[in-house]
């Protein structure tokens, strides 16, 4: 027995008891009723040490090894804070049942309806299935109010199944959804879902048409998602800001990263997206409405099968925000890197990707100034796929500076349609305008 701590052998079914010491459970103890504990005491769990029962906990600070189970998802928990800094998913039993979803969203939830003690949800090493979209939200009076959490795991953005990975067996919805999110953190984590890319061979693969590019089991829905930012427009017409997203890896969705689908909420402005990889999907990176301001993707990565990297303008109220695409570098089968259309005030500007066993570029549609700068692209040889058209802008305002546009090795002409600005670029055949 530690010094200091108090072995509790009773079980608690009486309401507002009080103690003088700090608790120790050792074993199993129901909670039924309403326990209150007194302000800072140490509620310690030992190696055995569990709480079950359909009662509620207000109060104790809890000290209990972070890969513990010590909860039972039907207690309610009001802690005064924990021994160190995080509540961990393990605490009500997250990665010891087949399917994840109910200890997994009852974390969440007790840490948001904690916020004045707690704010770090850690989700340690391990696999985690669940069936049911996780969701980052609060509703007062039928409303959706701020919500603000860090959740993270042990997982490096280049992870896929390894660290800590968060496996969406269902085939539709989303996997991890933040609703009206404010200040909101999520890293180091791997979410992968069930969606397989077509696996043709590259000359039926890179003509495949964008509404033809479907999961291979024909299982999962155009709208399937890894992460949502601003998934619902029913209670309220405020979205996500200040939202930091990195070292994340997400794959195996139809749409892998996703914000502003709902087409009625505003906002979801300086939102940042860092260290973020894209595994196989049919997007990469979709937004969809005009006031996504200030918003960053900073170094994306993309090795496999993708139809589109980045789509903005098609989603949602199909409107276009102002983002900044700073760094990446896309291998694998990416068939289009962009998809962009944007009118009105808000641009996109893109620098400092590296491409290569690409399609094309794709197009952008815009009526203001889109800057594309310091990128390579490494085009797939129309030898093996059929001549096609790079890319195609329908105005002189889209401009290229010092980039590199190349068949690997060859000199071949290079198809380009619609209009565009180039500045100190270096193509390795001629242009041929279409």
């Amino acid at each position: 027995m530690k010094a200091g701590y108090l072995i509790l052998l009773t079980v608690f079914l009486i309401n507002n008891i009080t103690y003088s010491q700090d608790i120790f459970i050792s074993k199993d103890t129901t909670i039924n009723t309403n326990w209150n504990i007194p302000a800072g005491t140490i509620l310690k769990f030992g190696s055995r040490g569990h709480i079950s029962g359909k009662g509620t906990i207000r109060g104790g600070i809890i000290d209990a090894a972070l890969g513990q189970w010590i909860f039972d998802t039907t207690l309610t928990i009001f802690p005064e804070g924990t021994y160190g800094t995080s509540f961990s998913a393990k605490w009500f039993g997250a990665g010891r049942v087949k399917d994840n979803s109910t200890a997994l969203q009852k974390g969440i939830n007790t840490v948001l309806a904690n916020t004045e003690t707690l704010r770090d949800f850690f989700i340690p090493k391990g696999i985690y299935p669940f069936s049911k979209s996780l969701t980052v939200s609060s509703i007062y009076k039928g409303q959706y109010i701020g919500s603000t959490i860090h959740i993270f795991g042990e997982t490096s953005f280049w992870d896929c199944c390894t660290g800590t990975t968060l496996k969406y067996t269902a085939t539709n919805g989303f996997a991890l959804g933040l609703q009206l999110n404010k200040g909101t953190e999520i890293n180091n984590l791997a979410i992968a879902g069930q969606f397989k890319a077509p696996a043709t061979k590259d000359s039926v693969y890179y003509n495949t048409p964008f509404e033809k590019f479907k999961d291979a089991n024909g299982l999962c829905g155009e709208m399937y998602a890894g992460i949502v930012i601003d998934y619902d427009g029913a209670k309220n017409s405020g979205g996500s800001t200040g939202v930091k997203i990195h070292d994340l890896s997400v794959g195996n969705f139809s749409i892998n990263y996703l914000v502003s689908p709902n087409g009625k909420t505003f906002n979801a402005d300086i939102l940042l997206f860092e260290n973020i990889r894209c595994g196989d999907a049919k997007v990469g990176f979709a937004s969809g409405q005009a006031q996504e301001k200030g918003n960053v993707i900073r170094g994306i990565y993309s090795w496999g099968s993708v139809h589109t990297l980045i789509s903005i303008g098609r989603f949602g109220k199909a409107q276009a925000g102002n983002y900044l695409v700073d760094g990446g570098n896309v291998a694998g089968r990416c068939i289009r890197l962009f998809d962009i259309n944007q009118s009105g005030w808000y641009s996109t500007t893109i620098a400092n990707l590296y491409s290569e066993s690409l399609g094309t570029i794709g197009n952008i549609h815009s009526k203001i100034p889109t800057g594309i700068s310091n990128c390579t692209f490494h085009f797939v040889f129309p030898a093996v796929i059929g001549r096609q058209t790079l890319f195609y802008s329908n105005t002189d305002k889209t401009k290229f500076s010092n980039c590199i546009f190349r068949y690997y090795g060859s000199n071949e002409p290079m198809k380009f349609a619609g209009t565009a600005m180039y500045d100190n670029c270096t193509f390795s055949g001629a242009q041929v305008k279409d």
